[in-house]
């Protein structure tokens, strides 16, 4: 009786961790998310709240974003860089970069700031 409650336990814990958030292994490297997703096309990132931007890195340093949906929504222009863990980026406007991981939870690419998400990348 012993023995099931613990394969119970174990097969629990097992399956939660499967399904749970993703652990810190599970970050892009730099270099990979410059690779698949800094390459100068457009993507959609979508905060939680749903709001929608179409964004784009170039090769070169460069970003845009634009937000969708807004009426006369204007181009924001910034600059990234690629660190060992992520990326940073400083939009125009602001004073500091922040700095982001990305990972592969299940079927979406999810834009963390820390352990917050901000966005879910698609294209």
């Amino acid at each position: 009786m012993l023995a099931a409650g613990l394969l119970l336990s174990l097969l629990a814990v097992t399956s939660a961790g499967a399904v749970g958030p993703a652990k810190p292994d599970d970050k892009w490297p730099g270099e990979q998310i410059k690779s698949v997703w800094f390459d100068g096309q457009p993507f959609t990132a979508t905060a939680p709240d749903g709001t929608a931007y179409k964004m784009s890195y170039s090769p070169d340093g460069k970003s845009v974003k634009v937000q969708l949906g807004a009426k006369k929504a204007a181009p924001v222009a910034g600059f990234w860089r690629i660190i060992a863990e992520g990326y940073c980026v400083r939009w125009t406007g602001q004073v500091r970069e922040k700095c982001f991981n990305v990972r592969k939870e299940g079927d979406l690419i999810v834009v963390r700031f820390g352990t917050q998400i901000v966005a879910n990348w698609a294209r």
